[in-house]
């Protein structure tokens, strides 16, 4: 009754990973291999729930189990590697074993209907069992590594990811690996204590696997929705400093000498700080007065070059270009130019 309670268990939790994983978007590479895996274990599971008189259908179901620590290892690759973590030679080498795990259930079923007799093959099936044990040895290593490379240049929220698939394996592979097959159990206790020990370990692997799967898709969809509010903010900031320059060059506020960032806000319908976070970004002005006396300016200067206000005093072209006082017109011209607006004036008359 306990062990199928744990491969019922474990049933369960394989089918609830792949309808998760299903409703995971967009899809990626992990998702697919997260997926195969649970497929694998819920094939186990289901092999294990048959009755013990069901022995080719087992065999049979058994083939489903192809893809347990190959694909556990190209998965962590694919969960803590960036770039191109999957290459033709990895593919391959999962390709390998998985190959040689379908050839010994085929095999077994050829065997379970007495088309090979059990002796014929015995030593063909001990070279399989003995290359697999050393693959699939292989790989868990592998995938272990793959978990802890880069730990301590990792942020802190990878290394929580990191440390608890790794407990976690190292845990199921030690337990199922090292503990079960050493304890002085007779032939058929220890087998129900490995399959017991086994599918609580899969149930965890699996949880622990679709936890980092959820926490790294929660991560990109982050990511994402952060990017497309820079965006955004980004064109809404190219807006609005179009909108400004519209403002100044077409409607040419800068000639009210009483001009207010607030003015420009109510005309622009956007609040002050906007303005003065566009103004930052977008120019190379300090601040909003820069800003405005920069084409006051570039207006007067317009002035003192245009033969119809040649005649026109300095006083005059300072409140005609926005000016509120013709101290502060002289010492904005001197800042910018250099020089006083009368001798700007002279040195264009002595040029002319």
């Amino acid at each position: 009754m306990l062990l199928d309670a744990i491969h019922t268990l474990l049933l369960a939790t394989a089918l609830c990973s792949i309808v998760a994983v299903v409703f995971m978007r967009p899809r990626t590479m992990a998702n697919l291999l997260f997926a195969i895996l649970a497929i694998s274990l819920l094939f186990l599971a289901v092999g294990a729930l048959l009755p013990a008189t069901f022995v080719v259908e087992q065999q049979f179901i058994a083939l489903g189990t192809f893809a347990t620590c190959n694909v556990f290892w190209l998965l962590t690759r694919c969960l803590f590697r960036k770039g191109t973590s999957l290459t033709k030679v990895h593919y391959s080498l999962a390709g390998g074993i998985a190959a040689l795990i379908l050839i010994s259930r085929v095999v077994d079923i050829f065997v379970g209907v007495d088309w090979l007799s059990q002796d014929s093959v015995a030593w063909f099936k001990q070279i399989l069992s003995e290359c697999l044990r050393l693959l699939s040895s292989g790989v868990l290593l592998m995938a272990f590594w793959e978990i802890i490379r880069g730990y301590q240049t990792s942020n802190k929220r990878v290394r929580g990811q990191k440390l608890l698939l790794a407990v976690t394996m190292f845990i199921a592979v030690f337990s199922t690996r090292i503990v079960v097959p050493s304890l002085p159990l007779e032939p058929d206790t220890s087998r129900f204590v490995y399959l017991t020990v086994r599918g609580i370990a899969a149930s965890a692997m699996l949880i622990t696997l679709l936890l980092v799967l959820w926490i790294q898709h929660k991560d990109r969809l982050a990511h994402s929705l952060h990017q497309a509010q820079n965006e955004d903010d980004i064109d809404e900031d190219e807006l609005l400093y179009t909108a400004l320059q519209q403002l100044m060059i077409e409607q040419r506020v800068y000639l009210n000498s009483e001009l207010k960032m607030l003015d420009v806000a109510h005309a622009l319908s956007q609040p002050e700080y906007k303005i003065s976070k566009v103004l930052r970004e977008k120019t190379t002005f300090d601040n909003f007065n820069h800003f405005v006396n920069h084409h006051r300016i570039e207006h007067a200067k317009s002035l003192l070059t245009d033969k119809d206000s040649q005649r026109w005093t300095i006083l005059v072209v300072s409140m005609e270009s926005g000016f509120s006082s013709l101290a502060t017109f002289n010492r904005v011209f001197k800042q910018q130019l250099g020089c006083t607006p009368n001798q700007y004036r002279k040195q264009l008359s002595a040029t002319v």
